[in-house]
């Protein structure tokens, strides 16, 4: 990358390119790779040099274009026609990310689709997985020239040779599903191919020896399809929803169980303090309290001043004078209940080693 951005290198393009190729590896291309904020400057210009420089269309078998915010889709310019590419990933967000990203990138479909047409149309092509940006798949549409591109991809794999499940020998895709999911439900994304390795599974296959474990999951906050032998899955505590293990940033503070990025945003069965932004599943946060821990680890939304706090930063804020709601209080009194019933058993305890103590003396 030093000598691909190096604007005013001495060298000509060929002499860098060539420099490049020679002392590195670039049959994957990951953006994602370098500093985020680098990768931020990253402009079509700057992805066209890069490309060039490196003889991508020869060399490049996997293109991600992580944290590349600012590029429009011409800078790939140089991909066009490329037999030798097999995975070029559009959504701009790592692995494990989710790709709902809150800014609009500039992305454009008039831009990349014809040069992604260049690619399919290729003879001997060997792309096998593309993901998009999920601006282009979260509003489906039949008129639109995505939708037009995804026909012509799922054509593509229709010419190719039979290809069957792994593990139980099913021809793919089943049940007269594309390998581009060109429905409503999960929209423009490939289907029945693992984004790590490439094998091809169907849905039903479970993993020899692990129970409920299936060869192949997509992740409901990635939206990437893993097989389980590149990315274990675990099932959300709440939505039961399939995640990656490495998606999860929640878990309950109580049953430790894990709460997928979707139903923490959109409060769908848990709670989220915010105090301390624990995380409680619904079950926990309804349960009878534990009178013997400290740790009361309950959500709590009152009715009367719309607090969204867990029971502990709740009543901390009551013991500073910070908190006086009526309701709130109801549930702050058994707490005071609590720390004086655990106050009376260490004092108790304290007067039953001070009695030995005197024994002993």
């Amino acid at each position: 990358f030093a000598v691909a951005l190096d604007e005013n290198s001495a060298a000509s393009p060929n002499e860098r390119s060539s420099a490049i190729v020679v002392g590195s590896q670039w049959d994957v291309l990951d953006f994602g790779e370098i500093e985020k904020d680098l990768a931020d400057e990253m402009t079509d210009d700057t992805i066209d040099k890069v490309l060039l420089c490196i003889v991508a269309v020869n060399n490049v078998k996997r293109l991600k274009l992580t944290n590349c915010f600012r590029i429009t889709g011409a800078g790939l310019e140089p991909l066009r026609g490329s037999a030798i590419i097999e995975q070029i990933d559009l959504s701009l967000v790592g692995e494990h990310e989710n790709p709902d990203i809150s800014l609009f990138p500039p992305i454009f479909c008039d831009r990349v689709l014809p040069i992604l047409d260049s690619i399919v149309e290729r003879e001997g092509c060997s792309l096998k997985h593309i993901q998009f940006p999920f601006l282009w798949r979260c509003v489906p549409s039949t008129e639109s020239d995505f939708h037009a591109f995804c026909r012509r991809y799922n054509q593509m794999w229709r010419n190719r040779e039979e290809i069957r499940c792994l593990g139980c020998n099913t021809r793919l895709p089943t049940g007269g599903n594309q390998w581009i999911e060109t429905g409503t439900y999960r929209y423009g994304t490939q289907r029945h191919t693992c984004y790590d390795c490439f094998k091809h599974y169907c849905y039903d296959c479970v993993a020899v020896g692990r129970e409920g474990e299936r060869m192949l999951s997509s992740c409901e906050t990635c939206k990437r399809g893993y097989c389980t032998n590149c990315s274990k899955m675990r099932r959300c505590r709440c939505c039961s929803d399939s995640t990656c293990n490495d998606c999860y940033e929640n878990q309950c503070h109580k049953c430790d169980e894990k709460i997928c990025f979707n139903c923490v945003e959109e409060h769908e069965k848990c709670y989220q303090c915010e105090e301390c932004y624990g995380v409680f599943c619904s079950g926990c946060s309804d349960s009878s309290r534990e009178y013997r821990t400290r740790l009361h680890t309950f959500v709590r939304n009152c009715v009367e001043c719309h607090d969204r706090c867990c029971d502990d930063c709740r009543f901390r804020r009551f013991q500073l004078g910070q908190h006086n709601c009526a309701e709130c209080i109801k549930t702050i009194v058994p707490l005071m209940m609590d720390e004086y019933r655990l106050l009376h058993q260490e004092m108790e305890q304290l007067k039953v080693e001070n009695k030995e103590l005197r024994s002993r003396n």
